[in-house]
Parts: structure tokens; C-alpha cells; sequence
């Protein structure tokens, strides 16, 4: 699939702008602060029904204004598709698909494949365990509908738990039926993270191995307290843990503690890293996520580049364009340069929130 065109109205610094895309590389050029990141951004909510950049959707709307309207065509199996969204400053969020209006998140997301890639983006090597959560759940969630609302369910029972546990007098009775919904959520989400977490290390020792030529090895390890237990194991270790929990106030046992541990040549990336081996591991598992989005869903998602080449240096910046050549990609840049030879590109110019093509 490719992105063909969006339309921009009220939207960050874009009063009214449309953006035509070829299914190549499509580059961005400008200062910055002049709109190159929007672009990304509202490709990313066009995707995702929401931005990574704020939790707040009002944020997006430019200022002084009362709406903001993102509407985007794709090219999917040969078939032209529209998805639209709207928010307004009384918080009325609308989205459309094709003029049908969406009501579940979990009925949008995954229909866009995207893999993005930014400055922020190397806190999922060096970053909390919370930064390679959001990586793989990303990627869980543009897979599998299932995942997405087991993982939603849980939040909200993660959520009504911690509030109970603040209070004075904690309903023991009601947090063991909690629990009891928690862990069969657990289960179904470990099992999921567990499958394509295999498939993406499977992905990025190739990759890995190709970008280092062959010097280094990369290996990834699921961390989880739930690996291979049963549901009743997993709410036997959840009530465990609930007289402890109530002390501190918080939960304690959960897969919002999961981490995943990124090695290179048995070394942890996190600790002990070089900044090139950072930004290797980085490039590895966001070609290695590309890779297996592919295989499961038989699409190719689209390549959101924002301002990354400034974080690579000339042989990574070499073996990224050759590899997305033939892909559809959105990059944005300061500095155009590295662009030599390169074929089926289209370079605009973005200055406070027009383009010049």
C-alpha cells in the first residue's frame, strides 16, 4: 500500500495544504520548526487515529482556530481509499473511513501499516523498558485487532486496580476478580508479544548481520514474569502479590513491567552500547518490524523517516536508502545531501507551512 495524497486543513502550522506523494521517496527539506515533522505526524494519526507527538488531541489544531481535518487517500490492493478525522475545540473527534464513520479504535487501526522512525525513536534501545513496550505494542497492535483490545481491556482493569489500591479501605474480593479478568488477558497478550518478538529477532539478525557485515550479532530476549504460565498460574502469581501491593499502594506484577532486552555479542545494548551500536540496533529492529508487518499482513507499510539521517553517519545513511528504494518512504531533513544518485524521488521544500515543490 501508498499513500497518494493528504490535505492539511487547520492543522499544527498548515493552514490549508495539499501534499501529493509519489510511491517513492518522498523528501522533505527545511529548517526547522518550518512543518516538516506535521507531515509525519499526520500520517501517523491517519494510521494510528491519534498523534505519538501529544496525548492531548487539541494540540493539533492550529491556533486561533476552531477545527482542524485530516483527510488522506491510500492506494490499498488497487483500491483507492479515504480516511478522515476531525477534531474541534469542544473535543468532538470524528473519524471516517470511505464516509463511514469509525466509533472502535480497534476497527482502524491496523487498515494503514506504518513504521516510523525519529530522534526519539533511539530511546528504544537506551531508553526505560516503557520505550521497547511501546515498540512492540505498536507493532502487536497493527497486527492483530485481538491484541489491541486485549491490551486496551487490561489497561483499563491495570487502571481501576491502581485506583483501588490508593484508597483507604481496599475491596480485596473485587481486586481477586480483577485479577481474575487481568490474567486472561495476560495470557493471550505474552503469548502474542512472545510469537512476533521470535519473527523479529528471526528478521533482525539478517538485517543486522548485512548492516555490520557480519562483525556483530544481535539477539533479543522477551522478559516477562508470565512466559509459559497457564491462566490459572498467572492470577495464582497476580493474588500473590495483592497484601504486598497494598502496602506500596500499586500494583506490582503485571506486563506493564515487560521489557525486552536488545544484546549485542552478549553485550546489552542499554548498558554497555557504543553510540554506533545504538543507532545499528535502531536501524535493525525498524527494518526488522518493516520485515515482518510485511510477512503477516501481505502489505507493505509506508516508511515515516523524520529527521533520522541526522542521527546516522554515511554508511547507514547509504545501506537505509538502499534498502528502501523500492519502497514508498516520507522524509524529512535539514540538509538534502545525502540524496546523490538517488532515483524515483520527489523533493519539496517546506517553509512555515507551505511547500514548494
Amino acid at each position: 500500500m501508498y499513500i497518494k495524497s493528504i490535505n492539511l486543513e487547520n492543522f499544527r502550522n498548515y493552514k490549508n495544504q495539499n501534499i501529493e506523494f509519489i510511491n517513492g521517496i518522498n523528501l522533505f527539506v527545511g529548517n526547522n520548526a518550518q512543518g516538516k515533522t506535521n507531515i509525519i505526524e499526520s500520517i501517523y494519526i491517519s494510521a494510528f487515529g491519534k498523534s505519538y507527538r501529544t496525548i492531548k488531541d487539541l494540540e493539533i489544531i492550529k491556533f486561533d482556530e476552531e477545527y482542524s481535518k485530516i483527510s488522506s487517500n491510500f492506494i490499498k490492493n488497487n483500491t483507492e481509499q479515504n480516511i478522515e478525522l476531525y477534531i474541534d475545540k469542544n473535543n468532538r473527534k470524528v473519524i471516517k473511513k470511505d464516509d463511514v464513520k469509525i466509533n472502535k479504535l480497534s476497527d482502524f487501526v491496523g487498515n494503514v501499516l506504518i513504521v516510523i522512525f525519529s530522534p526519539d525513536s533511539l530511546d528504544i534501545v537506551k531508553g526505560s523498558p516503557s520505550k521497547r513496550r511501546e515498540f512492540i505494542d505498536m507493532m502487536c497492535c497493527q497486527l492483530s485487532k485481538s491484541y489491541l483490545i486485549s491490551h486496551q481491556e487490561y489497561t483499563k482493569c491495570l487502571k481501576l486496580k491502581n485506583s483501588m489500591l490508593k484508597q483507604d479501605f481496599v475491596d480485596k474480593q473485587y481486586i481477586h476478580i480483577l485479577n481474575e479478568k487481568m490474567s486472561d488477558y495476560i495470557e493471550k497478550i505474552v503469548k502474542f508479544r512472545e510469537n512476533i518478538i521470535c519473527k523479529l529477532l528471526e528478521k533482525s539478525k539478517t538485517i543486522h548481520s548485512l548492516i555490520t557485515q557480519g562483525k556483530e550479532e544481535i539477539n533479543l530476549e522477551y522478559i516477562s514474569d508470565f512466559r509459559g504460565l497457564s491462566k490459572n498460574q498467572i492470577k495464582d502469581l497476580l493474588d500473590k502479590y495483592l497484601e504486598i501491593e497494598i502496602i506500596k499502594k500499586s500494583s506490582l506484577k503485571g506486563i506493564q513491567r515487560d521489557d525486552l532486552k536488545i544484546n549485542i555479542n552478549d553485550l546489552e545494548v542499554e548498558k554497555y552500547g557504543s553510540q554506533g551500536q545504538n543507532r545499528t540496533a535502531l536501524l535493525t529492529l525498524k527494518l526488522a518490524n518493516f520485515e515482518v508487518l510485511i510477512d503477516e499482513k501481505e502489505e507493505i507499510p509506508i516508511l515515516l523517516l523524520d529527521d533520522i539521517m541526522s542521527e546516522l553517519d554515511s554508511n547507514r545513511i547509504s545501506f537505509l536508502l538502499k534498502y528502501i528504494e523500492k519502497y514508498q518512504s516520507i522524509i524529512t531533513t535539514t540538509d538534502a545531501s545525502f540524496v546523490n544518485n538517488v532515483e524515483n524521488i520527489k523533493i519539496s521544500k517546506v517553509l512555515n507551512g507551505t511547500l514548494e515543490i
